[in-house]
């Protein structure tokens, strides 16, 4: 009888935690595995993340509660917990998500303990040195082993960085297995009924990157435009600590809660819903790119670059930055019966809805060739 594959999965923030649920419970699931699960807390409110794992059927994980902090400093507690708990475990393979500090601190230690490192999201580019998210892309691509690439693009941007066929794995997305395996469930949800609001009638927020949130001219600059907009819809924007923190902080929060619908963060599947009734969705959230054309809904993206080129090339996406008059006119176009008639017609570039499938399968291929185990 052969032994199992020790698997160590670690994320950090709530977005990845969800866009890897669907591994998670397969792996869960699977005889062959052994699975070692680890949250490095850099969202730094469990309770928080304890509502999407139980939301979403998830296995508890280790949480090391790194918290906020400046990038190295977050990285490199980060580090310091994990090595901990990977000599502990000793995996035969360690997997990390996206581009978090998170992502960057699990495919380091991994890359020193000489353990191999399968990344998830791999070869995903927005050419914009100036976002860390996109240094902690490029680093990990390159220390990793097996690199999951979710689209053609991605795929041709690794192999422009000169890594080799062999490592590279085309999956597509794992955000469309989240999307279609939650989304029925998603449609039952009462978050409607308790915000007072109507299908159609209101523009969801997201609002967390640095660029945007801890900059006040940048802040200010995006509020302006949803006051604007709120003219027309209610504005409902689920608030990430990091930008309540800092509305409080520059003293702009009573300015801009009297009119913007500012509510606590929520749940997985209430987001869904959310997004799925909005009339237009502003984020600067990757994830909720995808997620936004996956299921049709308009999106308009506070920011000057993106990664998921494919939203602006299929029309379901435009980038705006911060310019206040860009953001009310794109929302309100968007918003259009027209649009949405648009919307409807465009299909969904990100896959089918078996990455998670391709991801497990593909990791166990990769041990029998190497009989790592």
């Amino acid at each position: 009888m052969k032994d199992k594959i020790k698997i160590s999965i670690i994320v950090g923030t709530r977005p990845n935690l969800i866009k890897i649920s669907p591994l998670l419970r397969r792996i869960k699931n699977d005889e062959d595995v052994e699975m070692q699960f680890i949250d490095t807390g850099q969202h730094y409110d469990y309770e928080l993340d304890e509502i999407f794992i139980n939301e979403l059927n998830l296995p508890k994980p280790i949480f090391l509660n790194v918290g906020s902090g400046t990038p190295g400093k977050q990285t490199g507690n980060a580090i310091i917990r994990i090595e901990d708990e990977i000599i502990k475990f000793q995996p035969c393979i360690i997997v990390v998500i996206g581009d978090t500090n998170s992502t960057l601190a699990g495919a380091l230690t991994a890359s020193k303990l000489h353990i191999p490192v399968a990344h998830i999201e791999a070869g995903l580019r927005s050419f914009d040195m100036k976002m860390p998210e996109e240094i902690n892309r490029i680093v990990v691509d390159h220390i990793s082993d097996i690199l999951f690439a979710p689209t053609e693009n991605s795929v041709k941007n690794l192999k422009h960085e000169g890594i080799i066929d062999e490592k590279i794995f085309f999956t597509w997305d794992m955000s469309v297995d989240v999307c279609l395996e939650n989304y029925e469930i998603a449609k039952n949800s009462d978050i409607l009924k308790r915000l007072n609001i109507n299908n159609k009638d209101f523009v969801l927020v997201t609002l967390h990157r640095q660029e945007n949130a801890d900059i006040k001219e940048n802040l200010c600059s995006i509020l302006d435009a949803l006051l604007e907009i709120a003219k027309t819809y209610c504005v409902v924007f689920p608030i990430h600590p990091r930008t309540l923190k800092n509305l409080k902080a520059f003293g702009i929060f009573d300015i801009y809660s009297k009119n913007i619908d500012f509510i606590n963060p929520v749940g997985y599947l209430d987001f869904l819903k959310l997004l799925a009734s909005a009339s237009c969705v502003v984020t600067d959230s990757g994830g909720v790119q995808k997620e936004a054309l996956i299921i049709k809904t308009p999106c308009v993206t506070t920011r000057t670059t993106t990664e998921w080129i494919e939203t602006i090339n299929l029309g379901a996406n435009v980038i705006v930055g911060t310019d206040k008059e860009k953001i009310i006119d794109e929302v309100l176009k968007r918003s259009s019966k027209e649009f949405h008639k648009f919307m409807e017609k465009i299909e969904n570039p990100y896959g089918d809805g078996k990455t998670s499938e391709r991801i497990l399968k593909y990791i166990k291929a990769y041990f029998e060739k190497n009989q790592k185990y």
